[in-house]
């Protein structure tokens, strides 16, 4: 027996594997012994020549120093072989050729150090090993050791599969008569031949050899090495990663995680990887969804994963990232079983674990105990990362139906959600601000929260005090659906609310934020004269401030002329069409001076309001706008005060060609004809029904008639309030149009050119 000094150290299978270089070395690589996963008991003799043969390996640990434990490994391969195979010949009539073959071996350790890969004669070694298996020698698996231990160095990795050795070893594990002390071995020669390695790799993609290795996951003794194994073998090889998803490598994982037994310690990284493409459904034709064959428990084994501790926030990312895969892919199953065991609460735990800002009081309703901490000293930027797939996949799971279904408004889960609005952590504030917006679906939960719960008061207090853009752009969101309901808008808007959502008018490096912004207003505004009244204040209440003849639909339309954002400008427009049509529909329940004072106030304060509903019937890509925009600029004419500012759009002869062009259906000058069936642009979708093509060009007939109709409505409010101001070109122009005497092309095109005779 070696002494104590001289025994080498027996490391965790998963220490002994070679992991891809971007992992980082395992520490103190060292040859193992035939014991490392306890052999089967033997004869006395047979006890003493394996502890013969141990002693021997490990005289073989020199002193002198090696440039790395890698290379010490290989350098001491062939003598290493060389003492195995001396005690096979002892054990078993075996013929290695006569007895060069040790000179030969000693001789290539020495040629391996000057860098000789001779491949020939991992050939012999390979048919040598084939007469140990034939003969079923317990030499097998120190000789697997010993190449095992050699394969660290990748130098040696093409020669390996070149030579046949691989497929040696790839056979000896699909062998189902192999012992366990052989398997060990020869998943770690595996594993390390394939990193990096994608000639070895195809070779180990076979379906018999994915199966058996795959299989070596359910040994609880060589579960460790099989994950890391896998791992090399798939890590950044498509073809790998396909081979084992399709053999069902997501459902091996997930009974590995849920056995008691089993630790992830230093596998956590191989195991999210793994888990992170394993459960992907791909678009390869005939493929199965992996989630299929998974139990609905399987979503909280992943869940799970996310307790653990000093987990590096790239592996919990993925970890993540796999539970929005669950959700998404397998819907109903995983979703009512998440739901069902309150598994939201542990995804909450994540986002405060990922959160510096979070505060002690921060608690997520349910969960006991300390938080396990996240691996190291993440910087910001994976801790961003991290917290933004937490939230989506909390977003997404709150909007389904079975999630609202549980968490009703009284529900713990809710309190804590409207807690964290008034924290200090943003990623909290983020959260909460989402999934309550995605609660908020129904009116009568809309309610509840605003008379109730007064949540829209902590809400704009955080956009009063925020900075952050996606805090700001949560809470707006979620602002938005709570003033669906129509008693909830004289409740939300008031004069401080306008004032709070105009500051985000001014932030030009933000049009997502301001489109959002004023998305929230036009929904205040939507059928509420009280706000429409509130947007018309002053900005001051000092007659000689200049901000005194300014209201916040000024800064507003300040906005307009100022963004270069097309959607928010489409959503002004929308907006200053919301205006008209709550002041038309409300205007009868009003006193006539009270009439009269809004209207004054809206047209005599701002000359420019009808410029975005002209931008609106200027564009063709969206016909439900440009209807919008026709239909606002009919009612803006219904009066005196905003037919000036009709007639003051359509002094422009661009703007006039295409009122000339909407009445007619004619293309003129002024712009192409506003037939919604040439104007729309479709997707290509590749084949269109004929039935949806003949719905389609149903609803563009109809839609064009609405515009036309309105246009008609607009030259004949602007004709009664405004025929004397307008120049006897236009107003005859005005006049044929009304009488249908120019519905021909030339028509439309004589039209166009006595106006162009006037400029």
């Amino acid at each position: 027996m070696a002494s104590k000094e001289d025994k080498t150290e027996v490391a965790s299978p998963c220490q002994d594997a070679e992991f891809h270089p971007s992992i980082s070395e395992p520490p103190d690589p060292t040859l193992e012994t035939s014991n490392t996963q306890g052999s089967p008991p033997g004869t006395s003799d047979q006890k003493a020549g394996q502890e013969a043969l141990t002693a021997a390996l490990g005289r073989l640990d020199v002193t002198e120093a090696q440039p790395s434990k890698p290379l010490l490994m290989a350098e001491r391969m062939f003598a290493s072989l060389a003492v195995v195979f001396q005690h096979a010949i002892e054990k078993h009539a075996i013929d290695l050729g006569g007895g060069d073959w040790h000179r030969r071996l000693l001789q290539a350790d020495q040629a391996a150090r000057q860098g000789a890969r001779d491949v020939d004669l991992l050939r012999w070694i390979r048919s040598v090993l084939d007469q140990l298996l034939l003969a079923n020698s317990d030499d097998v698996a120190q000789a697997a050791t010993v190449l095992a231990n050699g394969s660290r160095d990748e130098s040696w990795r093409l020669p390996f599969g070149q030579s046949g050795l691989l497929e040696f070893f790839l056979l000896l594990v699909t062998n189902e008569d192999t012992e366990e002390d052989a398997l060990a071995p020869a998943l770690r020669f595996i594993g390390n031949a394939c990193a990096d390695t994608d000639v070895n790799r195809e070779l180990a993609i076979s379906p018999a050899y994915v199966a058996s290795v795959l299989g070596c996951i359910t040994n609880e003794n060589l579960s460790s090495i099989s994950v890391a194994v896998i791992y090399n073998i798939c890590n950044d090889y498509e073809r790998a990663q396909h081979a084992f998803r399709t053999s069902g490598l997501c459902l091996a994982l997930i009974n590995l995680l849920a056995n008691p037994n089993f630790e992830t310690g230093p596998l956590y990284t191989f195991i999210a990887n793994l888990l992170d493409f394993s459960c992907k459904a791909t678009d390869t034709p005939n493929s199965t969804d992996p989630l299929a064959r998974c139990p609905e428990h399987s979503i909280q084994v992943v869940i799970e994963l996310l307790q653990e501790d000093d987990a590096e926030p790239s592996d919990v990312l993925l970890v993540v990232n796999t539970v929005g895969v669950f959700l998404r892919q397998n819907q109903q199953r995983f979703q009512r079983y998440f739901v069902e065991q309150d598994l939201v609460n542990n995804l909450l735990d994540a986002v405060l674990r990922s959160s510096p800002q979070a505060t002690p009081g921060d608690v997520v309703s349910g969960l006991t105990g300390n938080r396990p901490r996240i691996g190291r000293d993440p910087d910001e930027e994976e801790l961003s990362l991290l917290r933004g797939a937490v939230v989506q996949v909390l977003s997404d799971i709150s909007a389904t139906g079975v999630f609202s279904n549980k968490y009703t408004i009284d529900s713990p889960l809710v309190g804590t959600l409207v807690g964290w609005i008034a924290s200090s952590g943003q990623q909290l504030q983020i959260c909460s601000c989402l999934m309550l917006g995605n609660l908020a679906r129904s009116d009568l939960v809309c309610q509840a929260m605003v008379h109730r719960l007064r949540v829209h008061e902590v809400t704009l207090q955080l956009l009063l005090d925020q900075t952050n853009m996606q805090v700001s752009y949560a809470a707006l969101g979620f602002l938005r659906n709570l003033a669906l309901p129509a008693d909830n808008k004289p409740v939300i808007g008031t004069q401080q609310s306008v004032d709070v959502i105009s500051r985000f008018w001014a932030m030009d490096l933000n049009p997502q934020v301001q489109h959002a912004s004023v998305g929230l207003l036009r929904q205040l505004l939507n059928g509420c004269i009280s706000n429409v009244r509130w947007l018309l204040e002053s900005l001051s209440s000092d007659q000689d401030s200049p901000a005194y003849e300014k209201t916040y639909l000024s800064l507003l339309l300040l906005l307009f002329g100022r963004t270069d954002d097309t959607a928010t400008k489409f959503e002004i427009g929308r907006t200053v069409a919301t205006i008209c049509r709550c002041i038309s529909t409300s205007s009868q329940g009003l006193p006539p001076e009270s009439t009269s004072a809004i209207l004054h106030r809206l047209y005599g304060v701002h000359a420019d309001i009808a410029t975005p509903l002209a931008v609106m019937i200027s564009q063709a890509r969206f016909p439900i706008i440009r209807s919008e925009g026709w239909f606002a600029l009919a009612l803006m004419a219904r009066s005196r005060e905003g037919s000036a500012a009709v007639a003051e759009v359509f002094s422009q002869l661009e703007l006039f060609g295409i009122l000339v062009s909407t009445i007619t259906g004619q293309p003129t000058n002024g712009g192409p004809p506003r037939s919604a069936a040439t104007a729309v642009e479709r997707p290509n979708t590749g084949s269109t029904s004929s039935s949806s093509n003949s719905n389609r060009s149903e609803q563009e007939r109809e839609m064009q008639a609405k515009d036309r109709e309105n246009a008609l409505v607009l030259v004949n409010e602007l004709l009664r309030h405004r025929g004397d101001d307008i120049s006897m070109i236009r107003r005859g122009i005005l006049e044929d149009l009304l009488r249908g005497t120019s519905q021909s092309p030339e028509g439309a095109q004589e039209l166009m050119e006595r106006a162009q005779s006037e400029e």
